[in-house]
């Protein structure tokens, strides 16, 4: 090379310009003879002769276009880059700082190009990426060049050449701390986690599905609480209205893919998974009032953590609601059975037919031994407006109707068949009321909502059930007096607007004057709100609002070592609400009681759904499986359960529409690539990690797709100094 240098100098005017190819090796050498020889500047291309893809389906054939055979090639692109940079580099260590050398290999951005000039390069050269993209990307990358100098403080281009050249280090010189990776977020998680009140691990058990792994599925789901397979069947799912995937086609089918996990358990005879409880009893003692969701909850927990637990309900049968009111085509007595069996197990015991206020009260369970206390009551008082004509025969109320029409000999007794029904509300028990007219053989049901339907309470499936089977649905109105000689015969409204919105967020209906009508009916369900029964709390400070007053942090009340929480803390809400208030106050009632087995959940983080859809936007959209169920026509005939449950292969298609978004089971990039095992997830479906093995590599950092894992220096104290053998 040198002798051509010198040869074509002495027979040019020209400057002469030597790209070198690595491919011979020792570029570095052969760039200093070239400079040596007289040439003005050097540089590399970074291009390796390699073998190209291989068509599998004809091994021989080229996969270039009009060649037949195949051959080595010219590679080049972006991965060339981290060669392009050391070729660069070594040849501006062997020349020195006056050389030109120019920089090529793997050049697509600017910040590409920045790094060329620190290790060395004078000019850029851009190749592959012309081919590629055309010059269209020119005009952003001169301008994010320019930007940088200029947010940097560099004047000319030439500021930044050789920043990093000195710094680089050989390794027997290199200075090492000891350290280990640490998430940034512990609790860092899914939309769908994040809306959950329980913290449900649905990212994880979806995932699990998605990989065919359905008894691991089944096991993270049972890890959490009990009473999983009831939110399987009527939970309102919040976590599906937060699902990220739900902005670029549809939602996850969570609740459906649970369902289809949960119902796969019972035919292949898994046992439950429970967590870890205690070895030994605490000797102490809780009375549980109630046993509805609540109830059932901090009972399970509470036995798990060694507690002797009680539970006292009014009815002859436990479950609260679950069996006294919601209607048997949403939750058989069956599913709340084999839930209450399972606590059964733990050896909780149940004493049935006996009354907080009537048969007992806080201050005599207290005499009789029980050291702490939880009131989960519900509120099963319905609320009647104060209007007038609501005295006359036909007014009913949602609860009191919704019980009757649960039990199958009481509900042979009740009149319906033929007459005009009206439901007041927007509420699950509204919606649950009208449907249950229409299996009784109203003629006609109406729903009478103050708001419109973006403001019902009732589940937008709920209410679509609803309307296909018969249920007339009338927005914007209110009742005003109810009409009738003994016996009612129409109810008068007057029509609303929205106006601004009040203390629950939604927007307050406002009476439109003069825009009275009267809608003929027979009988009238209100379901407007429930309270809690004040004799039976008498006892215990209430809200302004009659519910129990507690602290929301630990669900205390005013009465030391009683704890309250469900329905008659929050009124009328849904079944997972009152399942976290159980849990969390069993994590108080084993605090107060001087335990420290169960754990408060730690507030939660939840990731940003525009990084989850830029970092998946390639993924082609797809929408979810039609659910199969029985057509209204035929559904409303009785009250047997009509939703089909997914095939197995419908629920793995449907749970790999799931976007991991967030850390913990589901993701577990970490835990998967890590070659000393330092990851692993924990029964809350978290990844932890753990510092003894982890040796610092780096890549788990690298590869979490939401940027969590950051490396922690554990000491000032290097594990190596420069001098020290490797």
């Amino acid at each position: 090379v040198a002798e051509i240098v010198k040869a074509v100098k002495a027979n040019t005017k020209i400057p002469v310009f030597v790209k070198l190819s690595p491919e011979g090796g020792k570029i570095a050498e052969v760039a200093e003879a070239a400079i040596a020889a007289g040439a003005d500047a050097v540089g590399t291309n970074a291009n390796r002769l390699a073998i190209p893809p291989i068509n599998l389906d004809a091994p021989g054939k080229s996969m270039y276009y009009l060649q037949e055979e195949i051959s080595i090639a010219c590679m080049n692109g972006p991965w060339l880059k981290p060669l392009a940079l050391r070729d660069v580099y070594e040849i501006r260590l062997r020349v020195g700082p006056k050389a030109v050398i120019t920089g090529t290999g793997g050049v697509t951005t600017w910040q590409d190009a920045v790094e060329m000039m620190m290790c060395g390069a004078d000019l850029i050269g851009i190749c592959t990426a012309t081919l590629v993209y055309g010059f269209s990307f020119m005009p952003e990358f001169i301008r994010g060049f320019k930007e940088y100098m200029k947010e940097k403080g560099y004047k000319h281009p030439q500021e930044m050449r050789d920043t990093v050249v000195s710094a680089i280090t050989p390794s027997a010189e290199l200075t090492i701390y000891p350290g280990n990776a640490e998430l940034i977020q512990p609790r860092l998680v899914a939309p769908c986690i994040y809306a959950c009140p329980n913290s449900v691990p649905a990212q994880g058990y979806i995932r699990k599905v998605a990989e065919g792994k359905i008894e691991e599925a089944y096991k993270l789901i049972m890890s959490r609480s009990p009473l999983q397979s009831i939110c399987g069947k009527i939970c309102n799912h919040p976590c599906e209205t937060e699902c990220t995937r739900g902005l670029k086609d549809e939602p996850i089918m969570i609740r459906e893919i649970k369902r289809f996990v949960l119902e796969t358990a019972k035919k292949r005879r898994w046992s439950p998974y429970i967590l870890p409880a205690v070895k030994e009893r605490s000797g102490k003692n809780v009375a549980i009032i109630g046993s509805g969701p609540a109830g059932l909850a901090c009972a399970y927990d509470l036995a798990r953590a060694g507690y002797r637990v009680t539970v006292y309900e009014k009815n002859k049968t436990p479950g609260g609601m679950l069996t006294s009111c919601i209607p048997a085509f949403r939750l058989s007595e069956n599913d709340v059975t084999y839930e209450i069996n399972l606590i059964k197990k733990l050896g909780v015991k149940f004493r049935m037919g006996v009354e907080l206020g009537k048969d007992f009260t806080l201050a005599s369970l207290k005499k009789n031994g029980a050291d702490a206390i939880f009131v989960a009551i519900g509120a099963w008082k319905s609320v009647k407006p104060a209007i007038s004509g609501t005295e006359l025969e036909g007014n009913l109320t949602a609860i009191d109707f919704l019980k009757q029409a649960r039990n199958a000999n009481m509900r042979q007794k009740m009149k319906l068949a033929g007459k005009r029904v009206a439901v007041i509300g927007g509420g699950f028990t509204a919606v649950d009321s009208a449907r249950v007219a229409v299996r009784l053989k109203a003629k006609e049901v109406f729903i009478l909502y103050r708001r419109t339907r973006n403001e019902m309470p009732a589940s937008e499936e709920e209410v679509l059930e609803a309307e296909e089977e018969g249920v007339k649905i009338m927005y914007l109105v209110a009742p005003v007096e109810v009409i009738g000689n003994g016996k009612v015969e129409g109810i008068r409204m007057v029509t609303h607007v929205l106006g601004q919105q009040d203390k629950s967020g939604r927007r307050r209906p406002e009476v439109v004057p003069e825009t009275y009508f009267i809608l003929n009916v027979d009988t009238i369900i209100w379901a407007i709100g429930q309270e809690v029964t004040s004799g039976n709390v008498n006892e215990l400070e209430l809200t302004s609002e009659g519910f129990i007053k507690v602290d929301p942090a630990t669900c205390a009340t005013s009465l030391d070592g009683v704890f309250a929480g469900g329905d008659c803390v929050r009124g009328p809400s849904t079944v997972i609400m009152a399942i976290a208030d159980g849990k969390r106050s069993a994590v108080s009632i084993d605090r107060y009681l001087g335990g420290n087995f169960l754990q408060y959940d730690p507030e939660k983080i939840v990731v940003n759904k525009d990084d989850v859809l830029l970092r998946s936007g390639n993924l082609p959209r797809k929408w979810r499986p039609l659910l199969e169920k029985l057509p209204a026509i035929k559904r409303r005939l009785n009250f047997r359960e009509y939703r089909k449950i997914l095939s197995e292969e419908e629920a793995i298609q449907e749970a790999r529409r799931c976007l991991a978004c967030g850390c913990g089971a589901g993701c577990e990039i970490c835990k998967n690539i890590c070659k000393m095992f330092a990851w692993s997830v924990d029964e809350t479906a978290q990844v932890v990690i753990d510092p003894q093995k982890c040796v610092a590599c780096g890549m788990c950092i690298h590869r979490c797709p939401n940027k969590n894992i950051k490396m922690v220096r554990t000491s000032d104290v290097p594990i190596h100094r420069p001098g020290t053998p490797s």
